[in-house]
């Protein structure tokens, strides 16, 4: 049966893969392919176009499975602070799904589902103990369940719309039924006498697969009618279908979150299950970590707006737990390591991104030391000031803007008689969460017609930065649209604006919509078809659709973004040109104010040595001053010139063709709409930062310019500085040191291992009287201590050839909390003992993988829990064999 998190996420792919006919997709990114998501929240989020229609579903036949990174700003109804104080809300969580497009449905799936939850070949679950529950009306399931199952029908619950149905995302859209497969915990954890799966929704019950079954489509009536084409969409959270197979109560105790949680004990000196309120501080630090750590390697950064705003109250909310368990800051650096090492082989992003892992969060985290002090002066200010009482209004302020903590505002105020106005406090708090929510928005799933009956957005932010307008529509966070808005964020659709939509890989514009003499933030644009929609933060004021407005892009961020964009194109041209050209397309791109990522077809990495010849090339362009010329024309003039289309772009009639040019020299030719400098001189300087494989034939670049290149080399030239104070030599010299050290390191090493080489020749001289002889064979299956892989290896040959005809298994007890298997077995012997099927059977058992030659073999366990009787079920098997 699978236990692990690595057997449950690889079984249930496979289950659908191989037996069932499904294509295997990769996760997408954190940061999903929609403008209208601020994260990828589940596993249906890249599949929305097949879902909508407007993509053909390019699998055969029409169904899929994957394993999806989500993130969400807490738990069910986005309530961040539900996470740590339950025992299985995250921010961050893998998601479990298999998918069809008129293809499979309910006759087919609910079996499925059942067999992979209750097989001993797969999960095995205890029938006993699960519940299913189906929509009131569905009758259909019903039959389903009860003719293709073995389950009990007593245990078939039917609920209303609020629990077994899945509605349209707004006022129309596609909806339907679904099933849904519940774990019973135990009656331990019941909440009361009346407990049951249909009368409460305590920790004692987990719902652990979800099946949506879109049949039918709603129109503004709410009538509803059938789809043509119906479709499968479920989703099982991985992190709780793992509690419940490993026979733990909450998912902070699975097998790959424990490590981490046990990392965050270890250096807060916490023990878990100790005290309440630190348990609490200790699973959102966990959480958090993980949850940071994936979104900085899918590339979001932390700011004040969207992703970045969400990515930094996380990691701020980590970093205040870690000051309640006691941690100075930084002291996130371990956690981290843990989370990229536990998951880096299923996610190889992190390894990739581990360097900008860590310096983001570390420099966030000494960011936020910073705003901890001056959080100490406003409350020591603050406490002269008042009579009896802290106002909420300043406590929360405390909290907001400078990540204090309520409770230390409150053990400080009442070290000096003081009190705080916590339902103040929580009253603004709440009100920050409503305007949080509106941010983090939920998966949606509509065909856009709150958009675009809508003219076509007049866009002139190709020539102006500031531009009068008037606003055409209003859409609340419920897809409504309304005349009025207050407070909230609300989708502005303007007349016309400056304000460029995110397409294309470059990013929206930011800046300030001016309405009655009142200035609104626009935290991000985007388009639906030719419509510009403004996001927008109104508070302490109203807006109402038909106002004049002034709108005003942030121009400085928006040159750093054209720069950028810019870049993306000679960096195109650059590569092909040093790669021979017809191997290298564009696969994918994104420029903002910071970098430039730009993804291209090429099937091996790129040498240093080419890495630094497009480097060259772009700073030379640069230098030669090329000026950038636009053209509109029609696509097959566009065409006959040579100019380049571009990955998932979608062309009209006519287009836009921009060059870059010396003299009668053109050096790239493309179509585009966006923003782009008129000299390369602008850019002042490119770097790249690194090269990386994206996918199967696809490589990634990022790359720098600009401010954004000059703030990489000073960083660069300042660790130079601190590395040759160090090291004690100019920084000409540091190279060399390193060199030096980095070989006396290896000749240290080597002499290390001789000396446990020969340390542990004696130690295995002391298991010669262990080993248990039958019919002339001897066999020795043991622990041993924390040796080298090698020392091991030699130990088990020298123990071996004393023995003569024998089996000999060697677990090597790492301080890690692995276990190395190495195995031997005389020639005589593999007939009946083979050493790979040994090695292979016991890190199995430990979640590791291991195997090898009938005679020799070797593995690693990922855990030595259980290993002794697991030694003493192989003893008794070998025995026995011979």
């Amino acid at each position: 049966m699978m236990k692990t998190v690595d057997e449950i996420r690889e079984g249930f792919l496979s289950f659908f893969e191989k037996k069932h006919n499904s294509t295997r997709v990769k996760s997408s990114s954190l940061i999903p392919d929609n403008p209208t998501l601020l994260l990828t929240s589940a596993g249906m989020v890249q599949f929305v176009p097949y879902y909508l229609g407007i993509e053909k579903c390019p699998y055969e036949p029409a169904r899929a499975t994957s394993c999806q990174k989500c993130a969400r700003a807490g738990g069910k109804d986005s309530d961040i602070e539900n996470v740590g104080r339950t025992p299985r809300h995250h921010t961050f969580f893998e998601m479990l799904g298999n998918f069809a497009w008129g293809d499979y449905y309910k006759k087919e799936v609910i079996p499925w589902a059942w067999e992979f939850v209750t097989s001993s070949e797969y999960l095995g679950l205890d029938k006993d103990r699960l519940w299913v529950t189906i929509f009131e009306t569905d009758d259909e399931a019903y039959d389903i369940w009860v003719k293709e199952t073995d389950i009990d029908p007593k245990r078939i619950k039917r609920k209303g719309k609020k629990d077994n149905f899945w509605g349209p995302p707004g006022p129309t859209g596609s909806c339907g039924p679904c099933s849904e497969i519940h774990y019973d915990l135990g009656e331990h954890l019941k909440c009361s006498d009346d407990c049951g799966i249909d009368t409460c929704e305590c920790d004692r019950w987990v719902e652990i697969w979800n099946m949506v079954f879109t049949e039918l489509f709603q129109d503004e009536e709410g009538n509803q009618t059938p789809l043509d084409k119906k479709n499968v969409d479920t989703g099982m959270g991985l992190e709780r279908i793992a509690m419940v197979a490993q026979g733990v109560e909450s998912t902070f105790e699975t097998d790959i979150l424990k490590h981490i949680l046990n990392k965050v004990c270890e250096i807060s000196g916490k023990n878990y299950k100790e005290n309440q309120k630190t348990d609490i501080s200790l699973r959102i630090v966990t959480d958090h970590a993980r949850c940071v750590s994936f979104m900085i390697a899918d590339g979001i950064m932390p700011s004040n707006e969207g992703r970045g705003y969400v990515l930094r109250m996380i990691l701020r909310r980590a970093l205040r737990h870690g000051y309640l368990l006691g941690l100075d800051l930084p002291f996130m650096e371990p956690v981290i390591q843990t989370v990229i090492d536990k998951y880096c082989a299923q996610y190889p992003e992190l390894k990739e991104n581990e360097a900008k892992i860590k310096a983001t969060i570390l420099k966030e985290e000494e960011r936020f030391k910073l705003t901890l002090d001056k959080g100490y002066q406003l409350i020591e200010s603050l406490i002269e000031k008042a009579d009896k009482m802290i106002s909420g209004e300043d406590a929360f302020k405390l909290y907001d803007t400078y990540g204090f903590p309520f409770e230390l505002t409150n053990e400080i105020a009442a070290e000096k008689g003081l009190s705080v106005d916590e339902a103040g406090f929580k009253a603004a708090m709440q009100e920050q969460k409503e305007r949080a929510r509106a941010s983090a928005q939920k998966v949606v799933i509509t065909d856009d017609l709150n958009y675009i009956n809508n003219p076509a957005t007049d866009f002139v932010g190709y020539e102006k930065n500031v531009e009068n307008g008037k606003i055409l529509s209003i859409v609340d966070e419920n897809g409504n649209n309304i005349e009025i808005a207050r407070n909230g964020i609300f989708d502005i659709i303007l007349d016309k604006t400056p304000f460029y939509a995110e397409c294309g890989g470059q990013a929206g514009d930011s800046g300030i919509l001016e309405i009655n003499e009142q200035n609104f933030e626009v935290i991000k644009t985007f388009k639906v078809q030719d419509i510009f929609v403004h996001r927008v933060i109104v508070e302490d004021a109203e807006i109402k659709k038909g106002d004049d407005v002034v709108a005003k892009i942030d121009i400085e961020r928006r040159q750093e973004i054209t720069k950028h964009h810019s870049l993306a194109h000679l960096l195109q041209a650059a590569l092909q040109k040093v790669l021979g050209g017809k191997e290298v397309h564009q696969a994918g791109s994104a420029v903002d104010e910071n970098r430039t990522r730009y993804d291209f077809t090429f099937d091996r990495a790129l040498t240093p040595q080419e890495i630094t010849k497009v480097q060259d090339l772009l700073n030379s362009w640069i230098n030669m001053n090329l000026i950038r010329t636009t053209k509109v024309m029609s696509i097959d003039e566009a065409n006959a010139t040579g100019a380049m289309a571009l990955f998932g772009e979608k062309y009209g009639d006519f287009v836009r063709v921009v060059s870059f040019d010396k003299d009668d020299e053109c050096f790239s030719k493309e179509l585009c709409a966006g923003c782009h400098i008129n000299s390369t001189l602008e850019l002042r300087l490119a770097k790249i930062v690194s090269e990386s494989a994206c996918a199967a034939g696809v490589r990634r670049i990022e790359a720098v310019c600009s401010n954004s290149a000059f703030e990489l080399l000073n960083s660069k030239a300042d660790m130079l500085d601190d590395l040759s104070k160090i090291n004690k030599v100019p920084a000409d010299k540091i190279q060399e040191k390193i060199e030096k050290l980095t070989a006396e390191t290896k000749e240290l090493s080597s002499k290390l291992g001789d000396l446990e080489a020969a340390r542990a020749k004696d130690s295995f001289n002391t298991f010669m009287g262990k080993a248990k002889e039958v019919n002339g064979t001897k066999v020795l299956i043991t622990k041993t201590e924390d040796f080298p892989p090698n020392a091991i290896k030699l130990g088990l040959e020298l123990v071996a050839k004393k023995l003569g005809q024998s089996v000999c298994v060697f677990c090597s007890m790492k301080k890690d909390g692995t276990v190395f298997v190495t195995a031997k077995v005389s020639d005589s012997l593999v007939s009946k003992v083979q050493a790979g099927k040994i090695v292979g059977e016991i890190t199995k058992a430990l979640g590791g993988n291991g195997g090898g030659k009938p005679q020799i073999a070797q593995g690693m366990g990922k855990t030595q829990e259980g290993i002794e009787d697991i030694l003493l079920k192989i003893e008794a098997d070998v025995l026995e064999a011979i």
